[in-house]
């Protein structure tokens, strides 16, 4: 009489694909995270963008507007972007920075030289903060140096903003 079941090679072979497949498909959904963390923090940074632009437009100048010659650093957020007009209901948080039990909030600057520009970033996937001066590049690897930036200048700052 024959036996009916697998023999042990082919569950074995069967628990070998099964390993493969799962090393092929789980360092692309950490990459897909990642990706979609930084989509994220974009998306943000273009909602508070456009809060900055509303609040220039009702009062002539951007959060924070520092004196000529001079950069500004908001480290804990614009409260003018929520009250006493909601330009946006809360401050974004930087999704990459943990800090202290907290993700912290978008850092964000006012620089006066010539024109008055605003600008923010976020330390990107890699957690190090370069204040901007080198941008995240999704080709180099989602996890490549570089921060995420956003500003109406037309130039990557190059210096640590004070």
């Amino acid at each position: 009489m024959k036996s009916v079941g697998f023999t042990l090679i082919e569950l074995l072979i069967v628990v070998a694909i099964i390993a493969i497949l799962a090393l092929i498909a789980v360092p692309n959904f950490l990459e897909a995270q990642t990706r979609s963390k930084v989509a994220r923090m974009e998306s943000d940074m273009r909602m508070l963008a456009t809060a900055m632009e509303s609040y220039h437009v009702d009062w002539g100048c951007y959060p924070r507007n520092p004196p000529s010659g001079t950069c500004v650093i908001a480290p804990n957020g614009l409260p003018e972007l929520t009250t006493p007009v909601a330009y946006i209901t809360s401050f974004p948080t930087d999704i990459f920075r943990f800090e202290n039990g907290a993700y912290r909030v978008i850092q964000y600057g006012t620089c006066t030289s010539g024109q008055t520009y605003w600008y923010m970033w976020s330390i990107g996937p890699d957690k190090v903060n370069q204040y901007a001066t080198i941008l995240y590049d999704p080709t180099n690897g989602t996890v490549s140096a570089g921060d995420i930036k956003r500003s109406t200048a037309g130039k990557i700052l190059t210096t640590s903003p004070q």
